[in-house]
């Protein structure tokens, strides 16, 4: 019988402090999360420096009323061709790319940002991708060795499964022989 009171004293005892602790932890808190509520930041809307700042400043307009642009100058020599290179960039097989991360930006203007569909599907999607990539990592290797030169150009590409990366195989380019000086 006092086995039995002893325990439920001890039950009794134990709800006790569990309230006194939640109510200490919610009084310490509540002013501590209050106090953080003073920035809100807005995530459809560019608001920081960058984009609210003044380009100009007293200083730059002082020096552009005093003082004249440089007149521009013509070389009296042709110009030299400039070759672009591609902009291409070789790396190691990436076995975890998510194809939402390399679809949509979800800028649709100066300042102006949206959330959509694709952002509430890639939450689950992501998850699940990911998943399923570790437990198929083996055959991802099989089919992509880690030895394999990769290239990115920055634009998604038609792949088995529709346009869902912009990484292919690395072929290297032809490079034209040297002209021989005789």
């Amino acid at each position: 019988m006092d086995f039995r009171n002893h325990i439920r004293t001890s039950l009794a005892d134990r709800r006790r402090n569990t309230c006194r602790l939640l109510r200490g932890v919610l009084l310490c808190s509540t002013p501590a999360v209050m106090l953080g509520c003073t920035h809100i930041p807005d995530q459809w809307h560019e608001t920081g420096p960058a984009a609210s700042a003044d380009w100009n400043s007293p200083t730059a307009d002082d020096v552009l009323a005093h003082f004249a642009s440089a007149e521009q100058r013509h070389r009296d020599w042709p110009p030299a061709p400039v070759v672009v290179e591609s902009g291409a960039v070789t790396h190691w097989p990436l076995y975890f790319e998510d194809p939402f991360v390399a679809k949509g930006d979800g800028h649709t203007g100066r300042n102006k940002y949206h959330e959509g569909w694709e952002d509430w599907f890639a939450t689950l999607y992501g998850y699940s991708r990911h998943t399923l990539n570790w437990l198929f990592f083996g055959a991802s290797v099989a089919v992509t060795p880690p030895w394999t030169v990769m290239e990115s150009d920055g634009r998604v590409s038609r792949q088995i499964l529709g346009y869902d990366h912009d990484a292919t195989q690395w072929h290297a380019a032809p490079t034209a022989a040297a002209p021989d000086d005789d």
